[in-house]
């Protein structure tokens, strides 16, 4: 393999990466524009979109050489994002050479995740203290960790399933909603509402419009008008979920 096949399979490498970690779009397109762009060479593009990635390195010998590789997998680890611009970061500099920086983004790449325990864990944290943050009492905040506990499985258990990307919050809004519905009927003094807004906190998409937001006001409305309907679909799914246990129980 050529040294310019290298390059612009380490760029891509680098791009998907952050791409599937949660970076911003224009973030991504930086990375692998100055990875690009140690060869000195002019008309240089990235281009990063929502699940593509294109990169064109021009040759006055072969002509150019493009490439395009497609994302699928979506989440957030700000970790592996840091990794990577610390990987480019050295590339850039000279500190390492492309062989060293492609071992780099392989290490990256099968970096151990947080285990499923924690990760479930994190999600009742997150429901026990925002249950209190909304107003809710003790027992409201109690009853939370568990409900987000049972939430944070579901979530977990789908989110390494290959499954639709809404159906994952539409089932921990499900299992939240009957779950405190469950809850309110043993135990009729609590606050229904306070319990299932608390848990559903951890779930709403804020970061990823913030991100959409973000990519907008760069100029990305590809990418930008992409997340803010991932978002809308996000959002819908968790409303649905909830809409869905509580209809079951004013059925019943």
């Amino acid at each position: 393999m050529d040294y310019d096949t290298k390059l612009i399979n380490l760029a891509l490498d680098a791009g998907e990466l952050m791409l599937a970690s949660g970076a911003e779009t224009f973030r991504v397109q930086d990375t692998m524009l100055r990875i690009l762009n140690t060869t000195g060479r002019e008309k240089v593009e990235a281009l990063a979109m929502c699940t593509l990635l294109i990169v064109t390195l021009p040759r006055e010998d072969k002509g150019p050489l493009s490439m395009t590789r497609g994302v699928k997998s979506r989440a957030v680890n700000f970790e592996k994002i840091c990794a990577v611009n610390d990987m480019s970061r050295a590339f850039v500099s000279g500190e390492i050479d492309i062989d060293e920086a492609a071992e780099r983004c392989r290490e990256i790449y099968h970096a151990p995740n947080f285990k499923f325990s924690t990760r479930a864990l994190g999600y009742a944290i997150n429901g026990a203290g925002f249950a209190v943050m909304v107003g809710g009492g003790l027992i409201e905040g109690i009853l939370s960790f568990f409900i987000a506990l049972l939430m944070g499985v579901t979530l977990v258990y789908f989110s390494d399933k290959k499954v639709p990307f809404f159906f994952g919050p539409l089932m921990g809004g499900l299992v939240t909603g009957l779950v405190a519905c469950l809850f309110h009927l043993f135990l009729p003094g609590t606050q229904l509402d306070k319990m299932i807004i608390g848990t559903m906190k951890a779930l709403l998409p804020g970061l990823a419009l913030s991100k959409a937001m973000r990519d907008l006001l760069e100029g990305n409305l590809i990418s930008g008008n992409s997340k803010v309907v991932e978002v809308l679909l996000n959002a819908v799914s968790i409303a649905g979920g909830v809409a869905i246990a509580l209809t079951i129980f004013h059925m019943s």
